[in-house]
């Protein structure tokens, strides 16, 4: 017996009741009777996208490559270093399978960058309706055009003609055999993988930011547990004076409620941020609008969230869960404005470790 959704094979997942059989291994997430009809009705729309803003030549030429591949029906894999603008490079893509009558997907492994997604594509799509599917938020699930996680893909089983997976080395996603499963069950024509850390080698590359400016290289303070509260301390009291947000990042959720009582002390205006916060995209907003001078962060808002003039600070950089590909998009969350191209990355650590070695070494091999 194979599953048909996670196509596991393993007997000691199946189990009947009812003369039916079910999956242990993929259940969990969802029945079979939740899945979509890939005979839905498809309508060449007349959408279009409207940018405040110019692509760059290389955006512009890689949105082209992008297409032209799709034409011929070949998959993508797309390296783009973090804040290059890679979502807006796939709009041209989108605009021509919609307008063909094509089922669209675009799915990342997170839920709040989902939400963020599209709240964007509804603001610089036209003539389309956009169908936003995560866990809570399940109301409506059929459409033409779908942004969802990739744990709700279960639902379309081959529906889509063209699917787009952003940050597909990420958490949840990353090593999940039964949402890469889904995920692969939901196409019916072509992929295009996206992210600033691949392991692959990709298809097409973009290893320079819109505006042109260099990544931010982190700085690295050695230092025990005292002198790094110390430190840090002052750094974010300079920004608090410059108007400057802080992103704080923590290896884990007691060390954000830990960091945020020895701050909130001092007068410094932060909140906690993790898995288990619910109202996160408020948070966020009162620290773009200024009402919070930073965030204690654990690595949920690693990627997917762009604050102007953001300073990043690493609390505790020689946790395991640093991983190099984790640094990296930790430290692109600084400098991806055009009038904030710049930024500060402090790095907190008894020691250099491999990972944080790496990341140095990535983001300066990245800027040549």
């Amino acid at each position: 017996m194979i599953c048909p959704r996670c196509k596991n094979q393993d007997p000691k997942y199946f189990y009947t009741f009812n003369n039916t059989s079910y999956c242990r291994k993929c259940i969990h997430i969802g029945l079979k009777n939740e899945t979509i009809s890939n005979t839905v009705k498809k309508v060449n729309l007349n959408t279009d996208f409207k940018l405040d803003y110019q692509l760059t030549p290389l955006q512009e030429k890689l949105s082209n490559e992008l297409l032209n591949r799709y034409k011929k029906h070949q998959n993508t894999i797309l390296k783009a270093v973090c804040g290059a603008g890679k979502t807006e490079i796939t709009y041209a893509l989108i605009k021509y399978a919609l307008n063909s009558g094509h089922n669209v997907c675009f799915t990342t492994p997170r839920k709040e960058l989902v939400i963020e997604l599209a709240k964007r594509f509804e603001s610089q799509f036209t003539n389309v309706t956009i169908t936003c599917v995560y866990g809570g938020h399940t109301t409506k699930t059929d459409g033409q055009f779908i942004i969802c996680t990739t744990h709700q893909l279960y639902r379309y089983p081959n529906f889509f003609d063209l699917l787009i997976l952003d940050e597909y080395d990420a958490f949840p996603y990353a090593n999940n055999e039964v949402l890469q499963a889904f995920l692969k069950n939901s196409i019916k024509g072509n992929y295009v993988y996206m992210s600033a850390t691949l392991l692959k080698t990709p298809d097409l590359s973009m290893t320079k930011r819109y505006h042109g400016y260099p990544l931010d290289i982190p700085k690295c303070y050695i230092s025990n547990t005292l002198l790094m509260y110390i430190i840090a301390i002052k750094l974010i009291l300079k920004f608090k004076k410059e108007n400057k947000p802080v992103l704080i990042f923590v290896p884990t959720i007691k060390l954000t409620n830990t960091a945020y009582r020895y701050f909130n002390v001092l007068g410094i205006k932060t909140k906690p941020v993790s898995s288990r916060t619910k109202n996160i995209h408020m948070l966020i907003n009162d620290l773009k609008s200024g009402k919070l001078d930073a965030l204690i962060t654990t690595t949920i808002l690693e990627r997917g969230i762009t604050i102007s003039n953001i300073q990043v600070i690493i609390l505790y950089g020689d946790n395991r869960i640093y991983e190099t590909a984790t640094l990296i998009q930790i430290c692109g969350r600084v400098g991806r404005k055009a009038n904030f191209p710049t930024g500060s990355i402090s790095i907190f650590t008894p020691y250099k470790t491999k990972a944080i070695k790496e990341c140095i070494e990535t983001i300066k091999k990245d800027n040549v």
